[in-house]
């Protein structure tokens, strides 16, 4: 280890606070790749996550947060995990400090933080873009999706059709963030890979922060990550392209330098990584797969226009007859459990689905009301028309339905052109 210098300097009192702050930030990288350190890992992680409902109720008056997981980065839960891994990194910073005052340079642990900041970026964001690259990240717009109105989308679900539209762009991001960590994962490549991320990354934040997205947190610390290993390694551009001053080359000896050690560390190395890519790329197939055979046994998903309805409201009046009237019902290609009525009045009601294909019957109920029920029968009587009865709540309804074909909307038809006479702007 190399001798070092005494003092107490702002740049050491930053390096503290960063050293406890980005490895309490990556906790529990890279355990949880680990098969069975999940029963190590949790008990921390769950004292973790007590400590911060503890920290926002006295702190912050933050009570009754819930924890069940729902697919959001941002969640109260993780915001109160940040602020409390904040807090516990400034007292590190100002225990280790206070405990020792004359050691200003840790010469060892600034490259064990690299690395680890290196590795941890470059496995999450592999996993990222493998998701990108077998494009089951953000799927193509679905038949409900097409027939709804525009407005009615909301700005992540906007960004998401924008993105699942363009199989290739959507492959071209995976690359870029796959490239860019690939390069993370060697010394004499970091540099290259954390210019490459700023880009990428940039990009995803600012999709994030104007969308929407709930992954705010997670991919904002990712960019200052990849700027951070960018400002460490960086320095050799500066004097070329600022100072017009040659550069000297940068000390790439690795963490461990005893051969042993360093052997060992480049075994660790290929099995994390190679079970990272392993895994992930699997689960993506896997994914993709599901997808497929999603939209391929799916027969009725899609859109029917309703041509003939017939319920005892309507019956009534002309103006409960308008209120009830079925204008379309729609089964999402990639959600059968899902089934959407569109009534005249504009009126979209979700139910929550099973299929019986062996009887020909779906059931189910409203997706926010279980009282409300919905139990029909089909009969196909082509590949367009199928004559559906059965009961509404309380009531009996019978009705024709004509399939409205998706793939003749311009969307799906209008290709790639390299010749274009105007602008085809719709």
């Amino acid at each position: 280890m190399e001798p070092s210098q005494s003092g107490l300097s702002w740049n050491t009192l930053l390096f503290r606070f960063l050293f406890a702050y980005i490895l309490l930030y990556g906790f529990a990288f890279p355990f949880y790749y680990i098969p069975g350190a999940h029963t190590l890992i949790h008990p921390i992680g769950s004292a973790l996550q007590d400590l911060a409902l503890w920290y926002g109720k006295i702190a912050w008056g933050v009570d009754a947060v819930p924890t069940e997981e729902t697919g959001s980065g941002d969640m109260l839960l993780y915001w109160l995990l940040w602020i409390t891994k904040l807090t516990l990194a400034i007292l590190v910073a100002i225990i280790w400090s206070a405990v020792d005052r004359k050691r200003a340079n840790y010469p060892w642990l600034k490259k064990l933080l690299i690395t680890y900041t290196r590795y941890y970026l470059a496995l999450i964001l592999i996993s990222y873009g493998l998701f990108k690259i077998v494009p089951t990240q953000f799927n193509e717009p679905s038949a409900r999706v097409l027939v709804q109105m525009y407005g009615d989308s909301s700005p992540m679900g906007l960004l998401w059709n924008f993105m699942g539209y363009s199989t290739a762009y959507q492959i071209f991001g995976g690359v870029a963030e796959v490239l860019g960590a690939v390069l993370l994962l060697f010394r004499r490549t970091t540099l290259l890979g954390a210019l490459v991320l700023v880009g990428v990354m940039t990009n995803v934040v600012m999709l994030n922060y104007c969308f929407d997205v709930p992954v705010k947190l997670a991919s904002t610390h990712y960019l200052l990550f990849s700027i951070g290993l960018a400002v460490v390694y960086g320095k050799p551009l500066v004097n070329l392209f600022f100072r017009n001053q040659p550069t000297e080359p940068m000390d790439q000896r690795p963490l461990f330098e005893k051969k042993a050690w360093f052997w060992g560390a480049q075994v660790v190395k290929f099995l994390l990584v190679g079970f990272v890519f392993y895994s992930m790329l699997s689960a993506a197939l896997a994914q993709k797969e599901y997808t497929d055979n999603l939209k391929q046994t799916s027969a009725l998903g899609g859109v029917h226009d309703v041509v003939q309805f017939s319920h005892p409201a309507s019956t009534d009046s002309i103006a409960s007859a308008y209120r009830t009237y079925w204008r379309k019902l729609v089964v999402d290609d990639f959600r059968p459990e899902r089934l959407w009525i569109e009534q005249v009045s504009g009126t979209r009601l979700q139910y929550q689905i099973a299929w019986d294909t062996l009887n020909r019957q779906v059931s189910g109920h409203l997706a926010n009301d279980t009282l409300q029920r919905i139990t029909l029968s089909y009969e196909v009587k082509s590949p367009e028309e199928l004559q559906w009865q059965g009961t509404w709540n309380t009531d009996t309804v019978h009705l024709t339905t004509k399939r409205f074909a998706t793939d003749s909307m311009l969307l799906k038809t209008r290709k790639f052109s390299w010749v274009s006479p105007y602008p085809f702007n719709r």
